[in-house]
Parts: C-alpha cells; sequence; structure tokens
C-alpha cells in the first residue's frame, strides 16, 4: 500500500491550507467560548502574520511536492548511504532480513495511519467547531484547529524541503545495490528513490500526536482530574499522553523501517521535526490550562 509522495503531501497540505485561511469572527458576531470561560478572539491569539506564514508553508508544501524536481531539478544523492556496521544498516537488516514488498508490516495499517491521522486530529478539532455553530453543541473553539495546522504545516514543509535539497538513497535501493535483493522489486520512479530523508510519514504521526498529546494533557489536568492526588494528575495527566503519542509515532516509524522506505536515522529525524514543531505552535498559543493565550 504505497500512496505516490504529491498525493500524500497534496492532501496534507490542502488541509492546513484550509485551516490556516481561517480568519477571526465578524464585529458583532457572538463571542466564542471554551469550556471554562470565554475564549478571546482568533485576533487576539494569532497575528496576521502568523496565519499568513502557515498558508505560506501550506502552500509551498504542494508547490514542492507537486513541482520540487521540475523547479530544484531532480534530487541527487548529497548525503552517503551508511556504511557497513552502523547503526542504520544493522536496524534495517534486523527488521527486514528477507526483504518482500508485498507483505507490509501488519498490513500496511501503520503506513496508512501516518497520513490518516493528521485528517482524524483536523476532523476532529473542525467538526467540534462545525458542530457548535451548527447544532449548538458544545463551545466553538477554532484555536486548536489553527494551531494544529500551523504545527503540521511547518514540520511538512521543513520535511518536503530537505527531501530534495539532501537527497538521500531509501534502504531497499543501497541493500539491492549490496546484492542482497532485485533493485525492481520495488515499483518507484529514480527520483522518489532519493527522498528518504527525513521521514515524511515520521513527521506527520508525531505532529499530529504529540500536539493531541498537549491537549488532551491539559484537558486532563484541568478537568477530570483536577483534584485527584498529585501523582495521579502527573502520571495519568501528565506523562501517559506522551507516552501513548510516542508509541503511535514508533508504530509509524517502525513501518517505515520494516518496508524498507526510511533508514532508522530519517524516522528520528522526521519525527523530532514533527513532535518539535507540534508543541512549539501549541505553547506558543495555550497556557497550562489549555486556554488560549491573549496576546
Amino acid at each position: 500500500m504505497t500512496h505516490p509522495q504529491p498525493l500524500r503531501a497534496a492532501i496534507t497540505a490542502a488541509i492546513c491550507a484550509c485551516l490556516s485561511l481561517k480568519t477571526a469572527p465578524a464585529e458583532g458576531a457572538p463571542e466564542l467560548s471554551g469550556p471554562s470561560e470565554p475564549s478571546p478572539p482568533l485576533s487576539r491569539t494569532f497575528s496576521a502574520g502568523e496565519l499568513t506564514l502557515s498558508g505560506l508553508s501550506a502552500v509551498g508544501l504542494l508547490t514542492l511536492s507537486l513541482f520540487g524536481e521540475e523547479w530544484i531539478g531532480p534530487a541527487a544523492p548529497g548525503m552517503g548511504p551508511p556504511s557497513e556496521g552502523s547503526t542504520d544498516l544493522r536496524v534495517s537488516r534486523w527488521s527486514a532480513p528477507r526483504f518482500d514488498p508485498s507483505a507490509q508490516w501488519l498490513g500496511g495499517a501503520p503506513d496508512l495511519m501516518g497520513y490518516a491521522a493528521p485528517a482524524l486530529a483536523i476532523t476532529y478539532y473542525a467538526g467540534g467547531v462545525a458542530l457548535s455553530q451548527l447544532a449548538g453543541v458544545g463551545a466553538a473553539r477554532p484555536h486548536e484547529a489553527i494551531a494544529f495546522s500551523q504545527g503540521l504545516s511547518w514540520a511538512m514543509f521543513g520535511t518536503t524541503l530537505l527531501k530534495h535539497l539532501i537527497g538521500r538513497e531509501r534502504p531497499y535501493v543501497v541493500r539491492a545495490q549490496r546484492g542482497e535483493f532485485p533493485l525492481d522489486l520495488v515499483e518507484m520512479s529514480a527520483s522518489e528513490r532519493l527522498l528518504s530523508f527525513p521521514s515524511g510519514h515520521s513527521t506527520a504521526i508525531a505532529a499530529t500526536s504529540f500536539f493531541v498529546a498537549a491537549d488532551l494533557s491539559d484537558a486532563l489536568v484541568t478537568g477530570p482530574l483536577r483534584g485527584a492526588h498529585p501523582v495521579s494528575r502527573a502520571l495519568v495527566g501528565r506523562a501517559l499522553p506522551y507516552v501513548g503519542a510516542a508509541l503511535a509515532s514508533w508504530l509509524v516509524m517502525y513501518s517505515r523501517i520494516r518496508d524498507q522506505r526510511h533508514w532508522l536515522s530519517d524516522t528520528l529525524t522526521g519525527a523530532t521535526l514533527g513532535a518539535l514543531s507540534a508543541l512549539l505552535s501549541y505553547h506558543m498559543h495555550f497556557d497550562a490550562r489549555g486556554e488560549p493565550y491573549v496576546r
């Protein structure tokens, strides 16, 4: 279950762009309210410059994915293959000693989750706003949707740009060149074979899971666990959401290594970029209670 790189990135970019172009409520519109107190208007939490930058990042992601090879040129091997005995090569061989491209790990479910997770998160955040405004259910809070789209668009644009600028051969290409199996086992274009570093799937899942973890952690500590024992608040409210985020990220990262699409260092770099971008966007806009900051 291999999805073309431009299609995956185009879907992500379109989602980010749609949410990044949201603006503050019109004058005279009812005040958006949060779970404990009125939330500030969007214009008091997000600057016009931020929204513009996020929109440009999403557009840049889409442009690079569709026209990167034409504008930047075909990716050239700028990062050499792992040396014999390196951790990257050892992990690749350990995870798939006998490579079979038709047998993806867990049926390709983790591979799909890398790009399905951002769509599900956006559906949750944006869907909550729609339900509030159309059906009067819950509180309309588009702040989370916009902050999430910002962190995701920043991370995915950076990952896609690095892919085209650096150029690194995928594991199955390197191992095939070393005579471990035929190169034509995987149907992939010559340019796609050089887009190994960093891992886009790892970036997407980490950006999604760690943003949701930060949001869920604040909601638990200030909500159901507000009067709980400090140890329970620390373990369940703070640690558990991030453990879940790390496990979700690991599933996708391992699947990309196991299916010979990425090296360990590709996935670690992508996941780090995604997690840092998402956490930066979240903590720039929300306090420890999960309430939007006022600029």
